[in-house]
């Protein structure tokens, strides 16, 4: 049939020239790719666990509700979290995964002509926020796998129209953490209509006790705004329940433009229970703790470089001499069972990006690795 019209061309500015996001490769594809039984997948930094017996059945027992609405302040929710947290109930509020969080940011204080720094490589939903909203983009390079602050104040002081930066702490791919004193500086310097979003999604797996926290700054920098989620440590990927953390009056504006029932009762039953329960949070956190040390030691000692990291995943460069890119890794581990995020997913070809499984799945992947590169 002969398209009358291009939609391109009635599409919002940005929009026709924006890439998808590509997930990781699912289990079930690989496995009737190369006709394979297991598969591990380390790609997309999931939790490795099955989640406890008792959340299907509180499921099971929520369904028979479904033909209500959800409570759309997630009021019970907020209420335990701002308890865990401990943060008020008015500094919280909830959303279809983090990734939501962060669109309604842009959303809310992105106009056409703004512009944002994102450092890079980086988690890409930053930047396709940014760029929806009609706003430019200044993307900085790390600086030895580390958000470069000084060079972010270097661009605000040339750029008047910076109005956000998008910060990541952990940082997605590189796993590193952003000091409170290192933030302290920052925001001294700082321009004071400038916003800053500090990315948590990788807090509850965070060892060092000098690493920043989003709740360091409310009632005192109500520029500092957090996003978290049940995703990671929880182990809730599939349900997308994320949250903000804020001022009141940021939180009262993204009320204002969010979707009225963004959080879906399933999603809400199962993240009170995961709050409820923590002991599952908590082997899980142990776990990765564990074997990121273990994973980084065992690949450095195979001649890879590997950054320091916090979050539940390893950023791994690969030597020159391999005649390798992340790219190639991640074809060659496939028919092995193994599934790993390959660099050119964050523009940067030579490396690659694996998630923490359990001490079986990181033996498995250790081995089918060697036997790859001999």
């Amino acid at each position: 049939m002969e398209q009358l019209f291009d939609f391109k061309d009635l599409a919002r500015e940005n929009v026709a020239d924006m890439l998808p996001y590509i997930p990781g490769k699912p289990i079930l594809e690989v496995q009737e790719a190369y006709g394979l039984g297991k598969v591990i997948k380390l790609s997309s930094n999931e939790c490795p666990f099955d989640l406890p017996s008792g959340l299907g059945q509180a499921l099971a027992k929520a369904v028979t509700t479904g033909n209500r609405y959800p409570d759309a302040l997630c009021r019970r929710l907020r209420a335990k979290t701002a308890i865990k947290l401990g943060v008020g109930e008015e500094n919280l509020i909830f959303a279809n995964g983090a990734e939501e969080g962060i669109r309604l940011i842009a959303q809310i204080f992105l106009n056409h002509g703004d512009t944002a720094i994102i450092p890079t490589p980086i988690f890409d939903a930053y930047s396709v926020a940014t760029r929806l909203m009609g706003a430019t983009e200044i993307c900085l390079p790390l600086n030895n796998y580390r958000i470069d602050l000084d060079a972010v104040l270097e661009a605000c002081d040339k750029n008047s129209g910076v109005k956000l930066v998008w910060l990541c702490s952990p940082s997605n791919p590189t796993g590193d953490i952003l000091k409170k004193r290192e933030l302290d500086a920052f925001l001294a310097r700082l321009p004071q209509n400038i916003i800053v979003v500090l990315d948590e999604a990788y807090a509850e797996f965070v060892t060092d006790d000098q690493a920043v926290r989003t709740e360091d700054y409310l009632g005192k920098d109500p520029r500092v705004m957090g996003l978290r989620t049940f995703s990671k440590a929880y182990g809730l990927a599939g349900f997308r329940i994320g949250y903000l953390v804020a001022d009141p009056g940021v939180i009262e504006l993204v009320n204002n433009v969010k979707l009225p029932f963004n959080v879906n009762t399933q999603a809400l039953v199962a993240a009170e229970y995961m709050l409820d329960e923590q002991t599952f949070a908590a082997n899980h956190v142990a776990l990765v703790v564990k074997e990121r040390e273990f994973m980084r030691t065992e690949l450095c000692k195979r001649g890879f470089e590997v950054p320091e990291s916090q979050g539940n995943f390893l950023f791994v460069k690969i030597p020159e001499d391999l005649n390798k890119n992340g790219q190639d890794i991640f074809k060659l581990l496939l028919p092995k069972g193994l599934i790993v995020r390959p660099g050119t997913a964050f523009g940067v070809s030579q490396y690659f990006r694996m998630s923490l499984g359990t001490r079986e799945d990181n033996l498995l992947f250790l081995a089918a690795f060697d036997r790859v590169l001999a």
